[in-house]
C-alpha cells in the first residue's frame, strides 16, 4: 500500500506504507517500472544533492551505489525509474517541475532541515534544468509532527541560530517541540513556490502505525520511500 499525491497525471507521486517499505519486488510491479530502474540513496543526514541521468542505470551495480552513497537528495528527468528517498519520521520533499518534467526527491530530517537542503535542492533544479519556482508542485509526505517531535535546547538553538522564526516553528512544553514539515514549507515559499501548490500531508508517523516511526519503534526499524515516477 502506499499513499499517492495530486501533483501531476504525467507523474506519479507517492509514500509507501509499512506494507511496502522499500521492497522493490512489491513495489516496482505496482508503479510499473522495471527492477533495474530502481534507485534510492544512502542518506546520511547531510545535504548532498545528486543529480541522475539516463545513463546512471546502465551502470554497473557498484558504480550506482558509490554515486548514490551519502546522498540525501536526487534530482532527475528520467522516465518510468523509481527514485526514492527513505524516511521514519524525517520529512520527505518531492518536487514536480511540469515545465521542464523534471523531479527532486528530498530527505530532510531535522539536520537538513537547518541546513535548508530544500533550497539547496531546487536551485540545483534551476541549474541543471532551468526550473522556475513558481512553476513547482510539490508535496510534504508523512513525518512527526510537532506534538510528536520534543528536542533538547540544542536542537532548538540550531534552527534559532540559523535564523527560523522560532515563535512561527517552536512550542515550548516540558520541552521544545518543533514544526519541521512547516519549516520545509517556508522554504519552499521563500523560493517563490506558491501556496497553493504544496500539499502537506497530515499524518504523523509517529503516531500512526501504518508508518515506520524511529523515535518509536527505534533506529532500527523499516523505512518508508517516497519518490516521484515520471511519465
Amino acid at each position: 500500500m502506499m499513499i499517492t499525491y495530486n501533483l501531476s497525471d504525467k507523474a506519479t507521486a507517492f509514500t509507501t506504507t509499512r506494507s511496502y517499505g522499500r521492497d522493490k519486488d512489491l513495489l516496482c510491479p505496482e508503479l510499473r517500472v522495471p527492477a533495474e530502474r530502481f534507485a534510492r540513496p544512502h542518506q546520511v543526514h547531510g545535504t548532498v544533492v545528486r543529480q541522475l541521468a539516463e545513463e546512471f542505470f546502465s551502470l554497473p551495480e557498484n558504480i550506482r551505489t558509490m554515486l548514490l552513497d551519502g546522498v540525501d537528495a536526487v534530482i532527475y528527468d528520467v522516465k518510468d525509474a523509481c527514485v526514492g528517498i527513505s524516511t521514519a519520521d524525517c520529512i520527505p520533499v518531492l518536487c514536480y517541475d511540469p515545465e521542464h518534467h523534471c523531479a527532486a526527491a528530498i530527505h530532510a530530517g531535522w539536520r537538513g532541515t537547518v541546513a535548508r537542503i530544500v533550497i539547496a535542492t531546487i536551485e540545483q533544479m534551476r541549474l541543471a534544468y532551468g526550473t522556475n519556482p513558481e512553476h513547482l508542485r510539490c508535496a510534504i509526505g508523512p513525518g512527526i509532527s510537532l506534538e510528536s517531535f520534543e528536542v533538547g535546547d540544542e536542537v532548538h538553538d540550531a534552527f534559532r541560530q540559523a535564523g527560523f522564526p522560532m515563535e512561527t516553528i517552536a512550542v515550548r512544553k516540558e520541552k521544545w517541540h518543533l514544526d519541521i514539515k512547516e519549516c520545509n514549507r517556508m522554504q519552499l515559499l521563500s523560493l517563490g513556490v506558491l501556496p497553493e501548490n504544496i500539499e502537506v500531508s497530515p499524518i504523523d508517523t509517529m503516531t500512526d502505525d501504518r508508518f515506520f516511526s524511529a523515535r518509536r519503534d527505534g533506529a532500527s526499524t523499516g523505512r518508508m520511500l517516497s519518490g516521484i515516477v515520471l511519465r
